[in-house]
């Protein structure tokens, strides 16, 4: 199976879903803090990198071989000479939505909003023609909405239930989850607004869209396994 998209609000546990749907299908699973991880890898294990497939490791590792074989491609294939994955990428790929609103993003190490939609774009369009993922977040069904034989998933929940998913998952305080979770939607609506001018929630963009205010994370993902299979 090329891939799968899913995208919703923070806390409406596609985190969880998507780790399930991928051990469910034996596909990896790809999200912001594994291509972040991934990224930073690469420096730091070009030689490990270069072994190619020798072996096979976690799904980070296999990201940053993707990534790295990317890179080189790109190096080599950018007209300009510049590839589209450069300093500053892997900080790029950790970004959250909250944080592009930030004047940094300005700064020398940082890229601006345009580069940083050029290699979401490019990363996420690679890691669909590679297939066999679960791709969460990054607008990823917006990116990939033209590509043939791709599950665009969407998670809907109240902001009670994703109260409850945030402070398990990370920790934290229910008013400090909410709090985030916010800040987090509100950053994402203005995002698909300035880039592809949409709304992220309108059903329109997603084959199928769960409430998860009335499902287990097992039953949505047998549920999206059970559309990705009929695809």
């Amino acid at each position: 199976m090329p891939a799968i998209t899913m995208n919703s609000a923070l806390g409406c546990g596609a985190v969880e879903v998507g780790t399930a749907v991928a051990r469910m299908l034996e596909m990896d699973y790809v999200d912001r803090l594994v291509l972040a991880e991934a990224a930073k890898r690469i420096g730091a294990t070009v030689e490990a990198v270069a072994e190619k497939e020798q072996r096979v490791t976690s799904v980070r590792d296999r990201v940053a071989r993707f990534l790295q074989r990317m890179l080189e491609r790109s190096a080599l294939s950018s007209a300009s000479g510049e590839p589209y994955l450069g300093t500053g990428y892997d900080v790029l790929l950790s970004q959250q939505y909250t944080e592009l609103e930030k004047e940094s993003i300005t700064t020398a190490r940082l890229i601006d909003e345009k580069r940083f939609v050029e290699v979401t774009r490019a990363v996420i369009e690679d890691l669909a023609k590679a297939g066999n993922v679960v791709i969460n977040g990054r607008a990823s069904n917006m990116f990939l909405w033209e590509w043939p034989g791709i599950l665009h998933v969407g998670l809907f929940a109240h902001m009670e239930h994703r109260i409850q998913v945030l402070t398990k998952r990370l920790h934290i305080g229910e008013t400090e989850a909410g709090d985030l979770a916010i800040r987090t939607e509100q950053a994402r609506r203005a995002f698909y607004r300035h880039v592809f001018k949409v709304d992220p929630n309108l059903s329109s963009h997603y084959h199928l869209i769960l409430n998860m205010d009335k499902l287990s994370v097992e039953t949505a993902a047998e549920l999206v396994v059970h559309a990705a299979k009929g695809l």
